[in-house]
């Protein structure tokens, strides 16, 4: 390599000549520029910080803009502080992930994204499902952490896969774009990851609105309802004591080939706390009790004077409805037991559930989340400010499945499952006929409370009968069976007790039973056995039975092993239920506030109490109102029987009860 020469050692190298040589050199921008770029890029990095926030007050607006215009001043001022404290809460952790490196970095990135995912996805899914978003109410019976988390949904269904696929993609943008143009500096960074267990702690601190307004943000009712189950696992609260319904985990029915005797459609109408006393069971045209609707839609019904739910309880009452399965049986079978949508769904039938039930209230919407429907509606959907007890008012359920009537598919299997006839109860003055009537639990306006009662059924009942006359009235309304009955019934101290889950005197469990069949549905054997249950002592658990002989599925080959747990026996043949009975209101599918059991073979009927030494026992054709016990052999061997079987019912006491061990 030859040496430079002497001159060139000592010369000033020049500078490679730009591409732009020639040009007059840039000036520098002014400080002003600089100091609007600075605070673009600060306004920028607010808007960055921010936008998890903003996603969740965007998409609520456009879930429920309606609905926010509602609220007054206090419900406003609560939703606009929760919205700060959303802003808050996401801003610390994105800042503290915005460094350039560093374990914080890395730990408040991991938290942010698994956060904001769940939440986002946990809320825009259940919103999809349940028009409401998941608070404490639909999380406080969880007996599962990880399913509490994402809310219990069924996370294969598409809307809940979409809502959580944009989860993903929202926290993952708005992460990479926080660490490209935040670029905090290192004390405000420090102090964001010093804040991080504070804003953790905080966000579980923070009061929500979670029940019928829902004045709250999405991502803060969310985190209320996860702190609450986390707070019941470990012991800290004791809020759900008692045993309610978890997710199904149904067996597969194969795919199975309806024969039906004649062509129809198969209808349930469900009521809720309606006695028996106060419905025209048998069609009577001078009908004075408070069902007078339904008694003019369906003259030509069967009625079944004897029927009796084996529960008081909503919750137990519909699974021995729906899957004919015992309510004494394991844990295990009540929750895997497939119910009549799933066999109807296998024999290729269309199928629907329509409810002004609030399946929030005790995790209730974990026992028909996954049937296989085309339609479906629940309180909220029908109303979003729906009453956790007494759910959506029944003329918006009417409405809702008359709207929808028209698009099932014959043959179909539906329910209508109605709610207002539940403590508060829903009236009107316009239509109360009973009279005095009040709103009085006090011993002496037991009568007039009695009447307000009434009042209710009456008006409940216009909803019934307007739907029935629709059916009738609607294409292929003449090839549906209508079958009528309510969960249970309402006490009022009767037996010194109001309401129902208490006790299992005929007050609570007689319930208003028929079944209305258009001319041509019906074999004349069909209809004969029907008719002729008008005074047997049938059951709820003969109605699964039921319904599958009215689908042409209970002589299936392949139903055998499921028709092996049904204890019942379709009424639609002559042989009836005449073994013993159980009756209970604790099961492993709901726990009870205090222990009663029972049983019943015929008219003889054994009842009792948690309180109780021994077994009531009457005979109920000759003691209506069960006034007179007859003594434990009167009935016997139904007390041995009844103690044999219940010791295995869940041991669930309140607090401050002694719990009872009933062995193993």
């Amino acid at each position: 390599m030859p040496l430079p020469r002497a001159e060139d050692r000592g010369a000033r190298r020049e500078p490679p000549a730009s591409p732009s040589a020639g040009a007059p050199a840039r000036a520098p921008r002014p400080r002003a520029a600089r100091r609007a770029a600075r605070r673009r890029r600060r306004l920028l990095g607010l808007a960055l910080l921010a936008s998890p926030a903003l996603v969740f007050l965007v998409a609520d607006v456009a879930r429920r803009g309606r609905h926010l215009l509602t609220f007054d001043r206090l419900h406003a001022a609560g939703y606009a502080a929760t919205v700060a404290a959303s802003m808050a809460f996401w801003a610390v952790l994105l800042h503290a992930a915005s460094g350039r490196r560093g374990v914080m970095r890395r730990v408040a990135g991991g938290l942010f994204a698994a956060l904001f995912t769940l939440a986002c996805g946990v809320q825009g899914g259940f919103h999809a499902f349940y028009n409401i978003y998941c608070s404490i109410d639909s999380q406080i019976h969880s007996r599962s952490i990880p399913w509490s988390l994402v809310g219990t949904l069924p996370l294969g269904d598409a809307r809940v896969i979409a809502h959580f696929a944009l989860a993903i993609g929202l926290s993952a943008a708005a992460l990479r774009l926080c660490r490209q143009r935040v670029r905090p500096r290192r004390l405000s960074r420090r102090i964001t990851q010093a804040l991080v267990p504070l804003a953790l702690v905080g966000v579980t601190q923070i009061p929500v609105s979670y029940r019928v307004i829902q004045s709250s943000s999405a991502d803060m009712i969310y985190f209320h309802g996860v702190t609450a189950v986390v707070k019941e696992h470990l012991g800290i609260t004791d809020d759900s004591p008692d045993l309610r319904v978890q997710r199904r985990d149904p067996e597969r029915v194969p795919r199975l080939t309806a024969r039906p005797a004649r062509p129809r459609n198969v209808l349930l109408l469900l009521q809720e706390s309606q006695r028996a006393d106060v419905t025209c069971v048998e069609h009577d045209p001078a009908c004075d009790l408070a069902t007078p609707f339904s008694n003019a839609a369906a003259p030509g019904r069967m009625p079944l004077l004897q029927m009796r739910a084996h529960a008081s309880t909503t919750a137990i009452s519909i699974s021995n409805l729906w899957s004919g399965v015992s309510p004494t049986e394991r844990r295990e079978v009540l929750h895997s037991a497939p119910l009549l949508w799933d066999y109807a769904h296998a024999a290729g039938w269309d199928t629907a559930y329509w409810t002004s039930q609030n399946l929030m209230f005790g995790n209730a919407r974990l026992y028909v989340q996954d049937i296989p429907v085309s339609h479906r509606a629940v309180a909220t959907e029908l109303d979003p400010g729906a009453d956790l007890d007494y759910g959506a008012y029944d003329r918006l359920l009417t409405d809702r499945v008359i709207e929808e009537w028209d698009d099932l598919v014959e043959p179909f299997f539906a329910v209508v499952h109605y709610s207002n006839v539940h403590f508060p109860y829903v009236s009107d003055p316009r239509h109360s006929p009973f009279q005095p009537s009040e709103l009085n639990k006090t011993p002496e306006k037991n009568e007039h409370f009695l009447n307000y009662y009434k009042n209710v059924v009456y008006l409940s009942d216009m909803a019934v009968g307007r739907l029935i006359e629709h059916i009738r009235a609607a294409p292929g309304g003449d090839r549906t069976v209508i079958v009528y009955t309510s969960d249970h019934g309402e006490s009022f101290r009767e037996h010194w007790q109001l309401g129902h889950t208490s006790s299992l005197w005929d007050e609570e469990i007689l319930v208003p039973t028929w079944i209305d069949a258009p001319e041509g549905t019906l074999t004349p054997e069909e209809r004969a056995s029907i008719a002729g249950a008008k005074d047997d002592f049938v059951w709820h658990l003969d109605l699964a039975p039921t319904f599958l002989d009215l689908m042409g599925l209970w002589d299936e080959p392949l139903l055998a092993p499921f028709r092996a747990r049904m204890m019942g026996h379709p009424l639609t043949r002559p042989e009836r239920t005449v073994g013993p009975v159980p009756l209970t209101n604790c099961t492993w599918l709901w726990g009870c506030a205090f222990r009663n059991w029972g049983m019943m073979q015929g008219p003889l009927k054994i009842e009792a109490r948690e309180w109780d030494g021994e077994f009531h026992c009457f005979n109920v054709l000759e003691d209506p109102l069960e006034l007179t016990n007859l003594g434990e052999q009167a009935c016997a061997p139904l007390p041995d029987l009844a103690r044999a079987l219940f010791h295995e019912m869940p041991n669930v006491t309140p607090p401050g009860r002694p719990e009872v061990d009933w062995g193993d």
